[in-house]
């Protein structure tokens, strides 16, 4: 039997913070309680920056575009957040600036339920058997948030690997915050059940980040949600 331990917090006003999403500051945009959003928008990314890792560029695609991105990190966790580049973009299709942001990282993209994927060229047994687990009937209950859902999930895949591990930690989560009741769970793997929730409302971005090979201490295996709710879809311009 695996425990649980979660500290919800809500957030007011005109901030927003998540406890999962960890971004460097820079040519990153700024979250936001309520932000302004393009409801017109032609999906097409502009992203201009002199310094700036390949997945800081995902993100400003993902939160322009409202495409559910999946991130699959391999052995090498920081393959694509240790290459610092010079992008100038401009109005060009997301997809192709996916390619543009994986180019020479060893990473592939793929469309698959309904998320376009970002898989890295040196997945391990380990992480493909996690990425690829299948749970028998994952129900987090009703009315959740994109990251409760998220940490519900990592709950799950590190009880596969450990039914007796504890899990803790807090979510701080803004007054306005987008809720959803995830159905068509039943036999899906970790895969496809983090598609369907980056597919949800506003969209957004899952991270998959699972150690290579069985750690010696404590679990840290993780799917990281990171939503577009609180980022405006407007282009990216930080020179």
């Amino acid at each position: 039997m695996w425990k649980i331990a979660i500290i919800v917090s809500a957030l007011g006003g005109s901030s927003f913070l998540s406890a999962q999403i960890k971004e460097a500051p820079g040519c990153a945009a700024p979250s936001e309680f309520a932000p302004a959003v393009v409801i017109e928008s032609d999906s097409k990314v502009t992203f201009k920056c002199d310094r700036a890792t390949p997945l800081d560029l995902i993100r400003a695609i993902g939160r322009q575009s409202r495409l559910p991105i999946g991130v699959v990190l391999g052995e090498d966790q920081n393959a694509l957040s240790r290459p610092v580049h010079s992008y100038d973009l401009e109005r060009i299709d997301p997809r192709a600036a996916l390619g543009k942001a994986i180019e020479g990282t060893g990473f592939s993209l793929r469309e698959v339920n309904e998320a376009i994927e970002l898989i890295a060229g040196d997945l391990t047994p380990r992480q493909w058997q996690l990425l690829t687990h299948r749970y028998s009937d994952f129900n987090p209950g009703p009315n959740q948030t994109m990251v409760y859902l998220g940490v519900a999930l990592t709950m799950w895949m590190r009880a596969a690997i450990d039914p007796k591990a504890g899990f803790g930690g807090s979510i701080l989560y803004s007054t306005n915050e987008e809720r959803f009741t995830l159905k068509g769970t039943s036999t899906a793997t970790t895969e496809e059940i983090a598609d369907m929730i980056a597919s949800l409302g506003s969209k957004g971005m899952w991270i998959f980040r699972v150690d290579a090979s069985p750690p010696t201490g404590a679990l840290t295996d993780e799917i990281v949600i990171e939503p577009y709710q609180h980022y405006s879809n407007k282009p990216n311009v930080h020179r």
